[in-house]
């Protein structure tokens, strides 16, 4: 990635809004493009300065880059790649924010077939169940994992967008595409359709949310929380990781049935064990996860 070249980020929601704020606070010396289709929006990313140039058009702010991000949900990426690819230079970076990486790096890499830019798939796990330009902040992606998937690209390409990364704070790990699904399946995506089903159930029939919402505590805002990511996002997610997910949604309901046969029979001191054993689960990986996810929700 050239020292003082064009980054456009296409898509100025949540994570290319905050990509923008944080190459600015790490004293980028290039030129910063964004490209939103909100007014609202383009007009506050040149009020705060997070942008240099902005655009309604993508292709307009991709043109002549030397490095586009695409920060769009997962199902547009391919389809966006395909309008932009005619202005976009001769070896240019093209990366993106997906939460999968399987179908994505397959797609973009059909969709530049004809074309000398070259696509390397990124993953930042960072993110809030906030979304829109709103929510962003210029240290999301401060001691964040991000995932880049070289998947064949070229060595120089793939050493340009993981420098863009820890450009802003993130610590880069390289993995194949279809190890990332299976992983993010189990540590992202599955808390995610968790929280949505508790949110659902927990609010099925009578009594309606005034009452009900009495004897919701803390514990209600945290288990469910994940369930305000957007739906159009986590739409996508499902779609292009459906395997992993539906075989980590298996393991769920393995041990939800588990859970409710020791429940049905009585046998309270296995309960007790279960319950231990989860606690000392989690004790265990947010002891691993130390400080580096600290701003991270898992959320695209």
């Amino acid at each position: 990635m050239a020292a003082e070249g064009t980054i456009a980020i296409i898509g100025l929601g949540l994570m290319g809004g905050s990509l923008a704020m944080a190459l600015k606070a790490a004293g980028y010396g290039g030129t910063i493009r964004g490209s939103s289709r909100q007014p609202a929006v383009r007009e506050a990313a040149v009020r705060l300065r997070a942008v240099d140039e902005v655009f309604s058009r993508a292709e307009d702010a991709a043109r002549e880059a030397e490095m586009v991000v695409l920060c769009v949900p997962v199902l547009s990426i391919p389809e966006l790649l395909r309008r932009v690819a005619p202005v976009l230079r001769s070896g240019a970076r093209v990366t993106d924010v997906g939460s999968t990486k399987g179908w994505v790096v397959r797609e973009s890499c059909t969709a530049l077939a004809d074309h000398p830019a070259v696509f390397v798939g990124s993953h930042p796990i960072a993110g809030s169940e906030q979304d829109g330009f709103r929510a962003a902040r210029a240290d999301l992606y401060q001691g964040a994992i991000t995932v880049v998937t070289p998947a064949g690209a070229p060595a120089d390409a793939v050493q340009d967008v993981q420098r863009l990364w820890e450009l802003v704070g993130s610590e880069v790990i390289l993995m194949d595409p279809d190890e990332h699904d299976r992983r993010l399946a189990r540590t992202s995506h599955l808390p995610h359709m968790t929280a949505a089903l508790l949110a659902s159930c927990i609010a099925r029939g009578e009594p309606g949310p005034s009452e009900l919402a009495k004897f919701c505590g803390p514990g209600f805002r945290d288990a469910t929380r994940l369930a305000e990511g957007s739906p159009d996002v986590w739409h996508d997610i499902a779609k292009t990781n459906r395997d992993a997910l539906l075989e980590e949604l298996r393991a769920l309901a393995d041990r939800l049935e588990h859970l409710r046969s020791l429940f049905q029979a009585g046998r309270w001191e296995e309960v007790r064990r279960f319950l231990s054993e989860a606690r000392e689960s989690r004790r265990n990986l947010i002891r691993s996860m130390g400080d580096s996810n600290a701003h991270s929700s898992e959320i695209p």
